[in-house]
């Protein structure tokens, strides 16, 4: 054990004048000036109206006679730097029977606008732009709420026929729009 410490001590002792040769000196400009911009990060939030998401899923429901659709609705709170976005629907939706696939609801609608105006349709890879209302001070995010409304017609047949549990996915899209300065 002594003679690894002593092999250790010097091969460190064996570094020191190399080490201490080996200093450079400066000679010129001594201090920079350095400056920067921080940029503000373009936000894009989008949850439920009290700043979550729909963990449980929408329930659609049929409200009117058999030869109506089941329809939803949810709301929603966008929060945007620019103001300006656009949503488009990834693919289309379908609504389909757990226990029988090939019972899928038709017509499927979904639609999305600013509350109180009219709603907006949305379609696959077709981007739809919103704008939000005008942020409450220069440099703040604007924030807006909007409708979305989902509606289907069941399958054809009975109701008997196409009794069941339907689910579907509703993937979309929301983008922040470049607005140049």
């Amino acid at each position: 054990m002594k003679r690894q410490t002593f092999v250790y001590l010097f091969l460190a002792l064996g570094l020191l004048p190399t080490l201490a040769s080996a200093a450079v000196i400066l000679k010129g400009k001594t201090s920079s000036k350095v400056t920067a911009h921080v940029s503000r990060p373009n936000n894009l939030f989008v949850t439920d109206d009290n700043g979550g998401w729909f963990e449980q899923g929408l329930e659609m429901q049929q409200l009117g006679g058999w030869d109506t659709p089941y329809e939803v609705g949810a709301r929603l709170r966008v929060v945007s730097s620019s103001g300006l976005f656009q949503v488009r629907l990834d693919e289309p939706l379908q609504i389909r029977n757990q226990a029988n696939p090939a019972l899928v609801f038709h017509t499927p609608s979904v639609r999305l606008g600013t509350e109180g105006e009219n709603l907006k349709l949305l379609a696959v890879g077709q981007g739809t732009e919103f704008r939000n209302p005008a942020s409450p001070s220069e440099g703040d995010d604007s924030i807006g709420y909007y409708e979305l409304a989902i509606s289907a017609y069941p399958p054809e047949g009975s109701f008997k026929d196409n009794t069941g549990t339907y689910s579907g996915v509703l993937s979309l899209t929301f983008e922040p729009v470049v607005i140049e300065p």
